[in-house]
């Protein structure tokens, strides 16, 4: 039922959002029409203007109020792409006919540079669309290849961890919903939930024997976990285009109060998607199940979160995870077995 909610508030909000956008493609439509006006009426008229002792017709205006309409359209394309390219399309379309129709009529020469600027019109623009669509499928290819990536990752960690399978992915789930919580922008959304799905490669170096011990961890064999969130940092820096994936794998394992590690952080000093990321890493710990316990009860997975408010975790994403718990009423949010 909450899912379900949810579901609704998200597609309730996608909808106004492209009813917002509906409406603000008229702005450079409005602005069109207001050149074509002046447009039109500057190439007709024979007043002129004096500038001092020399004289200016007024039709010799139109050429470059003519430049500020075609800026218009192409703007219109390229703010609102396909949808942008129809609209720009379909108005310049139909004012070619009722050029030709006026020349053939009326025989008046003057309307040829008109014409022939509304036909160059149609070839830019459709240029345009074409070499942005072309960028479009380009930047696609290259997401898709880039997740195909981060999830071949993610199975290499979960083929090596047999106790934390899945984990990874969780993690971003859950930070991702904390982003969105907190009012994040998609494109941010996106990259806390790709930040959170690689923050644990670093474990790709740690030896099996250690990572898959049943037991407690000796202070030796601590240290070397200690070393993965520097070891996947050095692994996902290399991702240029992406650098807030080696920040938050860097520093996700770093505390409020600065008790933390690798550099003992603290506070605002930690990268706001690792404060996320540490939420989220120990809420699914906590609700995971281990060789030593089963996922832990809901009401004390909310008692450690609460408790760690201001210490462990940012207030703020603590307490937007507590949230999320409260919504939880039949406890989704665990490890299934």
């Amino acid at each position: 039922m909450n899912k379900n909610k949810s579901e609704g508030k998200e597609k309730k909000t996608f909808t106004d959002s492209n009813e917002l956008k509906k409406l603000t493609i008229l702005i450079p439509v409005i602005i069109y029409e207001l050149f074509s006006v002046i447009v039109s009426y500057c190439s007709r008229s024979d007043e002129v203007i004096m500038l001092g002792d020399n004289t200016l017709p007024i039709s010799a205006f139109s050429g470059v109020i003519s430049s500020f309409s075609l800026m218009c359209l192409i703007i219109t394309v390229l703010l609102y792409k396909k949808m942008g390219y129809i609209v720009a399309l379909v108005i310049d379309l139909i004012q070619i006919p009722p050029l030709i129709i006026g020349m053939s009529m009326s025989h008046n020469l003057r309307m040829i540079p008109g014409l022939f600027l509304n036909i160059s019109t149609v070839l830019t623009i459709t240029i345009i669309y074409l070499s942005q669509a072309k960028v479009e499928r380009e930047k696609k290819r290259l997401r898709s290849l880039f997740e195909q990536t981060a999830v071949t990752l993610v199975g290499a960690i979960d083929a090596k961890d047999t106790y934390t399978h899945g984990h990874s992915s969780r993690v971003a789930e859950y930070s991702r919903k904390l982003a969105e919580m907190k009012g994040m922008s998609e494109k941010q959304c996106d990259e806390i939930y790709y930040t959170a799905l690689l923050h644990d490669v670093g474990k790709i170096g740690v030896p099996e024997n250690i990572i898959n011990k049943p037991g407690k961890l000796t202070d030796e064999e601590f240290e070397y976990i200690k070393q993965h969130p520097g070891q996947g940092a050095q692994i996902l820096e290399k991702i240029n285009e992406y650098p807030f994936l080696s920040i938050g794998a860097h520093f996700h394992h770093e505390r409020y109060d600065g008790r933390g590690y690798p550099e003992e952080k603290k506070g605002y000093d930690i990268p706001e998607n690792a404060r996320i990321i540490s939420v989220a890493d120990a809420y699914d710990a906590m609700t995971s199940k281990r060789s030593y316990r089963d996922p832990m009860p809901q009401e004390k997975v909310r008692e450690q979160i609460e408790k760690g408010i201001g210490t462990q975790f940012d207030p703020e994403y603590a307490k937007l995870m507590l949230k999320l718990i409260d919504a939880d009423k039949d406890y989704d949010m665990r490890e299934k077995d």
